[in-house]
């Protein structure tokens, strides 16, 4: 007879098998516990930023966030409209990190918030301008650069101007336009942009500033009723510069600043991280972001090449 030990191959294999097993379910709770949520991700088309943007500039940039978050379904923009005063206070008292606004930081913010070891970013990607409008019964619509400055600062003059908002960023431009610090008596400050049309309808002695991309889209009904009861002034440039006529603020007088009160659109942020935000300002750098802003009726900063094909019939086709 043949004595076997007891613990032959066959036993070894059962108890490897045993150990294998669980060894396997060890390292799938282990790595299921490792497995990071979508919701816990960030990178430039992943994740959720907080952004402060101009009221001003409302329109286009819900147009700008729905194109976004449709093209990257897990980035989640969460917007909140404001005035440009409270805007840059949020900013500057790091409530928000990443606005979209009608100017840069000024020397003074960047110097505070890089004593705070904070380093702001800024990505341009669109010039808009200031507006002027007034009713259909004012008999004079063009103006000499010279001429509207002189109106802005001088109270003197019958001319009254209506605002949105005495917060808004229009206050800051016309403020540094006539070099004082506060406006003067013969501005009014209404509470909406509503308002101010209606004071216009009014008063034939109103000039209304408004920024021109609240109208600049040729699309949209409200552009095209505000223009019909309303005139958009005409400006030249300043007597030291190339004159163009008397230019109001179209799409195409943005371009080399034809018409003298434009103005940059901006992304600033200042998270630091290779975020969403930083995703965002890259897409309204690029084509898509660029073609919208060309669609709203503002100036792209970064205009996309178009091929166009010439032939003997004198007919153009765009081809691209």
């Amino acid at each position: 007879m043949t004595w076997r030990h007891p613990y032959n191959k066959s036993n070894d294999q059962i108890i490897m098998k045993y150990l294998t097993g669980h060894i396997l379910i060890l390292l799938l709770v282990t790595s299921m516990g490792c497995v990071r949520k979508v919701e816990d991700m960030e990178g430039p088309t992943i994740g959720r930023l907080h952004i402060w943007a101009d009221v001003t500039m409302k329109d286009l940039v819900q147009q700008e966030e729905e194109v976004f978050e449709r093209q990257y379904q897990y980035a989640h923009l969460d917007f909140t409209f404001a005035n440009e005063h409270d805007m840059f206070k949020a900013f500057i008292d790091d409530t928000v990190d990443a606005i979209m606004a009608n100017r840069m930081l000024t020397t003074e913010e960047l110097d505070y918030l890089h004593s705070l070891q904070s380093i702001p970013r800024h990505y341009v990607f669109a010039t808009g301008a200031i507006a002027f409008i007034a009713n259909k019964n004012v008999p004079d619509t063009n103006y000499t650069y010279e001429q509207m400055i002189h109106m802005l600062g001088s109270p003197g003059d019958s001319v009254l101007f209506v605002i949105e908002n005495v917060k808004s960023g229009i206050t800051n431009e016309v403020l540094r336009l006539i070099n004082k610090d506060k406006l003067p008596e013969h501005f009014y400050a209404l509470n909406s942009k509503q308002e101010v049309l209606t004071y216009l309808e009014t008063h034939d002695n109103a000039i209304g500033i408004i920024d021109y991309s609240e109208i600049s889209d040729s699309d949209m009904a409200y552009t095209r009723e505000v223009l019909a009861q309303n005139n958009l002034l005409g400006i030249t440039r300043p007597l030291d510069s190339l004159q163009a006529g008397f230019v109001k603020p179209y799409q195409y007088n943005l371009q080399d600043r034809k018409y003298p009160f434009t103005r940059d659109l901006y992304f600033i942020s200042k998270t630091g991280k290779n975020d969403v935000g930083l995703g965002f300002a890259t897409f309204l750098c690029a084509e898509i972001g660029q073609k919208i802003v060309l669609k709203a009726g503002l100036l792209p900063k970064y205009q996309t090449l178009r091929s166009i094909e010439l032939n003997y019939t004198n007919d153009i086709k765009v081809i691209k």
